[in-house]
């Protein structure tokens, strides 16, 4: 698309005219109730907190779409990897801070993977047909949420078992690259019990992981199939006393290539995901009492056959092995002082650890040599407390105001802040500012894998947003935007020497980053509404070179400009259609060679088509076209992603 058309249609999401099809649009957002914000029920203008909720019928308004793509869509966010091939980790990057610094929430438990560099938790091990809503905080949340929530936190809510002593759901789905699903569920309410159980299975055919810059080299299609089961079972002990308990387990298998631009036939992947949680809440006159206990295990696996040689002249076979378990446990309590003051207070203890089994048969050598970490040397427990004032609707005014103290067993003490007042007036304006800190300790690959550096120090954030919104016009147009800025003292880095051909993390000096956000939603008509965002980031990295000062960009892969917009029509009560535009602004990515450090990744956008039709309750067809320009882009350098694509899908209730 030509420069002067992007720029017309810049301009024209830049008015922030966001807009959802659905008559359920024109309540006022800022009415709507948030659980994440405070860890407990809040009308969402009465806090200060940047928050955006994803609900169940705009989940249901985006059928056939992975929670990746889902997310990829929202403010702030860029989800790389998200329109990769199937198998590929998303990383998470929220208003520029680099991926492990979002907390991945499922109904309230977080959950990461300790294997994984940045204690990142992999996105694929959620399956959208057991999601309900998704409520989405930005900013800082390292107070209530601890470490890794330094740009923001997202809680992915589960679905519930609903009033129906017994209900069955179908969801079945065809896809370009041979991509197939099924998924079946039941769930049910008797009396005091209910349960939720599902599964779902997958399999696509996938294309190539690698780009072939020749364009006859003949790379084979990268295939992906995944299992995946899921139960959530309750009880309800007496009028007061709820207990929960959920359990995930997922399976997939996918296929790799050796790298960027190099293809491979028998590099594959294989990753395993096992959470088991329970969950007590008990109401009192003024408040509640809450526990939660989640364990979690992954297992991934990374193996390079030796039945096809490749360009790789390093190994003939290799095979590596990571396994993580971690245990969380929390309680806290939501006491009302008095009708306009809330306390939030509790404590959280977690214990980690990691393992890597490695195989290797190199090309030079015959021999199979087995090397690995064990988990008695690669683990770290650590305890908080946290406390939080929260004054809301005293004549409109709301604040909150709270400290976390965390010990770790290998870095000792420290603490964090936030100070986040707001003020909403007559009901449609809210302006709000947020001040807190935030802390993120290294992750275990960080400290003790292959490339890892055991004097790494953790991570140490101040960050600052203000914003306004506003619900306008009849409740017809809903508008924010929010200026935000960030600074990250020891920022932890990987570097490459080009030169001695050596890698290891390492702590740069700072990062600092800044931009803002437009959103807003405009239902224009009955049934026609509008929805768009911007954002706009920039940052940079300080560092000491040869005793002087080195500052340059590092936001790799993730542009100063996004823009997404959505525009829907419920046109009956039955049939709903909607496009969807994306514009990424260019980027850079790292590649590390000598001459060449980073390499830029050009500007790009994608036009999507979407339409369901529901036969009552019981019946609902959908439909949907993604890329159709078929526009040529990358959001890694030397990996493709898809062209043109369409789902088609059923779904059943009964």
């Amino acid at each position: 698309m030509h420069t002067k058309i992007y720029l017309l249609l810049l301009s024209f999401t830049c008015l922030q005219i966001n807009l959802r099809a659905q008559d359920s649009s024109r309540i006022n957002q800022l009415n709507e109730i948030t659980v994440t914000a405070t860890k407990a029920p809040q009308k969402a203008g009465e806090t200060g907190k940047v928050v955006t909720i994803l609900t169940k019928q705009y989940l249901q308004q985006n059928s056939g779409k992975s929670i990746a793509e889902i997310l990829n869509q929202q403010t702030g966010l860029i989800i790389n990897g998200a329109n990769n091939t199937r198998g590929t980790v998303p990383n998470i990057y929220t208003r520029g801070a680099s991926n492990g610094n979002t907390l991945i929430l499922i109904d309230g438990m977080p959950v990461s993977d300790a294997s994984l560099s940045s204690n990142s938790f992999d996105l694929n091990f959620i399956i959208p047909e057991q999601v309900e809503r998704i409520e989405i905080l930005r900013g800082s949340q390292s107070t209530l949420y601890g470490s890794n929530a330094v740009a923001g936190v997202i809680n992915i809510i589960t679905k519930n078992a609903g009033d129906k002593k017994f209900g069955v759901g179908l969801n079945t789905s065809y896809g370009s690259y041979n991509d197939w699903q099924g998924n079946v569920s039941v769930q049910g309410n008797l009396q005091r019990f209910s349960y939720l159980a599902g599964y779902k299975y997958e399999k696509t055919r996938g294309f190539s992981d690698a780009y072939d810059t020749t364009h006859i080299s003949n790379f084979d299609n990268d295939g992906f199939r995944q299992h995946s089961a899921f139960a959530k079972l309750g009880y309800k002990v007496s009028s007061r006393w709820q207990l929960n308990s959920l359990f995930l387990y997922n399976n997939y298998h996918n296929d790799l290539d050796e790298g960027a631009y190099t293809d491979e036939r028998d590099y594959t992947g294989k990753s395993g995901y096992l959470q088991a949680g329970i969950k007590s809440d008990y109401q009192f006159k003024h408040g509640s009492w809450h526990f939660l206990y989640t364990y979690q295990r992954t297992r991934r696996t990374i193996r390079n056959d030796s039945t096809y040689n490749g360009p790789d002249i390093f190994a003939k076979f290799d095979s590596t092995v990571y396994t993580s378990n971690l245990h969380q446990f929390e309680t806290y309590v939501n006491l009302d002082l008095t009708s306009n003051l809330r306390l939030i207070g509790g404590g959280t203890f977690g214990i980690a650890n990691m393992e890597r089994y490695d195989k290797l048969i190199s090309n030079w050598d015959p021999n199979l040599y087995i090397t690995g970490l064990s988990p008695d040397s690669a683990h770290i427990n650590q305890t908080s407390l946290y406390a939080s004032l929260l004054l809301h609707n005293l004549n409109g005014f709301n604040m909150e105001l709270g400290g976390r103290y965390n010990y770790h067993n290998i870095y000792g003490n420290n603490q964090t802040f936030s100070f986040n007042p707001s003020y909403l007036l007559n009901e449609q304006h809210k302006f709000f500012i947020n001040i807190s800190s935030a802390y993120r300790i290294p992750s275990l690959y960080q400290l003790y894998d292959t490339y890892g550096n055991r004097n790494l120090k953790p991570e140490t954030t101040m960050s600052y947003e203000a914003g306004y919104q506003a619900s306008l016009i009849k409740n017809r147009v809903n508008v924010r935007a929010t200026g935000f800025q960030r600074t990250t003292d020891n920022l932890i880095l990987f570097a490459f020497d080009p030169v001695t051909f050596t890698s290891q993390f390492h702590n740069a000096n700072k990062q600092k980053a800044k931009g803002f956000e437009l959103e807003a939603d405009w239902t224009i008509i009955k049934g026609l509404v509008l929805t768009a965002n911007y954002t706009y980031v920039d940052g940079n990295i300080v560092e000491t070179q040869n005793g002087k000062d080195t500052t340059y960009n590092n936001l790799y892969r993730i542009p100063k400009s996004a823009v997404n917009a959505t525009l829907g029509y419920q046109a009956t009560k039955s049939l709903y259609v909607s496009t969807t535009f994306k514009y990424m602004g260019e980027r850079m990515d790292y590649v590390g060679w000598a001459d060449k450090p980073i390499a830029p990744m050009g500007d790009y956008y994608t036009i999507d088509l979407y339409g369901e039709y529901k036969f009552g309750n019981l019946l609902k067809v959908y439909a949907g076209l993604r890329n159709i320009t078929d526009y040529k882009y990358f959001d890694i350098l030397g990996y493709n992603t898809k062209r043109f694509n369409f789902t088609t899908g059923l779904i059943v209730n009964l």
